[in-house]
């Protein structure tokens, strides 16, 4: 950290080494049409994620800039950015650049104070993603803030200029703390803290995103950020039709969350309902639009305070292309007395995930038991 007259200067960072084992390791699984999804289940060590940042202001405590280098070691993915601001006050800092769209409590600023250093799979599946664009976040009153921001799509990170089209995505979310103004450093997950007066957390949030498949047809899709609840990309050919493939469509997700916190204890649900419509195809589809629902549920009780954290959860997803659902029970260990420094063992039994991604927990479809252990630093 380094301050004089005409700025300031702090650097932090975040590191995840992990262990991960997908169970058991020969599966197999069939899509809504009925074909056949071939599954590959993980056994890996990962150095899985390291992110550097720097923030401050410059000439002017008002004129505020954040930069960061994103790492995932999992699918070799760097990614470098950052945004400038301009706080007029408690009631709004404008700012321009790389953020992310407030759709679930996981993309308002909470990150890396989870329960694990992953979301659950509902989550996953629902939520929206990062973006360039224009965002302010403020105080209405004194316990209702809101978030909102207009970008470019749903997720910018890997896309050239060249792969976006004219179409902006947005979304807002309205955060209201009726009890004690606040829940914790960041919005954190969990009572770490032990807050002697109860806190509770309640938000709304909604985003909205035209999407296209960044590719021509006829070629792989570089959009891998929607998927049917059988876990095919939307925009894979043959993902809704035999033999067809989309090239647009429009994404629309709200949820609903709230929480509360007391003495350890910390409880928390979100609900999602997204739907999918205005489909562009070259050639017909079976449906004019896709819904789906789903919710988390999540528990965690400071058993020893400061020191050792129990916790559980289920997600569920609600769709005509399936309905994946998982159990969850983890522990952290906290050794030195802070939040930033901790080991975490989770095991996951999860069913037919949605969720396909090597940045998470889950690969498509899979169905097991899977247990991680990771070690988490934040400084």
């Amino acid at each position: 950290m380094g301050q004089g007259k005409y700025g300031k200067l702090d650097l932090s960072g975040y590191m995840v080494a992990r262990y991960l084992n997908q169970l058991p390791a020969d599966q197999s699984a069939f899509d809504h049409l009925g074909r056949p999804i071939s599954i590959m289940p993980r056994q890996d060590f990962q150095f899985h994620r390291v992110m550097l940042f720097s923030q401050g202001w410059l000439f002017s405590p008002k004129f505020q800039y954040s930069t960061f280098l994103w790492t995932v070691q999992d699918t070799n993915q760097v990614a470098v950015g950052g945004a400038l601001y301009y706080r007029f006050g408690k009631y709004m800092t404008l700012g321009a650049g790389w953020n992310a769209y407030p759709g679930t409590m996981s993309l308002q600023g909470s990150h890396p104070y989870w329960e694990s250093y992953d979301r659950v799979m509902a989550d996953e599946f629902f939520r929206p993603y990062f973006s360039q664009g224009v965002f302010a976040q403020g105080n209405l009153f004194r316990t209702l803030q809101y978030r909102w921001m207009i970008g470019n799509n749903n997720s910018n990170l890997d896309v050239p200029a060249v792969k976006l089209d004219r179409d902006l995505s947005g979304g807002f979310a309205i955060t209201w703390l009726p009890t004690t103004s606040e829940f914790g450093p960041r919005g954190a997950f969990g009572d770490y803290e032990s807050h002697e007066t109860l806190a509770t957390r309640f938000n709304l949030a909604y985003t909205y995103s035209p999407e296209d498949r960044q590719a021509p047809i006829g070629s792989p899709s570089t959009n891998t950020t929607l998927r049917l609840a059988d876990s095919l990309n939307v925009f894979d050919t043959g993902a809704l039709a035999s033999g067809v493939t989309v090239d647009r469509v429009h994404y629309q997700m709200a949820s609903a969350c709230a929480g509360l916190k007391y003495h350890g204890f910390w409880l928390q649900g979100e609900g999602y309902g997204r739907k999918l419509d205005n489909f562009v195809a070259d050639g017909k589809l079976p449906v004019g639009a896709v819904r789906d629902f789903g919710f988390y549920v999540q528990a965690a009780d400071m058993i020893i305070p400061k020191r050792f954290e129990l916790y559980g959860a289920t997600s569920y997803v609600f769709s005509d292309y399936g309905k994946p659902k998982e159990f969850i029970v983890g522990s952290n260990y906290y050794p030195w007395d802070t939040r930033n420094i901790r080991l975490n063992i989770q095991l996951i039994n999860v069913d037919h995930s949605p969720v396909n991604s090597t940045f998470g927990f889950y690969v498509g479809q899979v169905t097991g038991p899977i247990f991680s252990i990771g070690m988490t630093a934040f400084y």
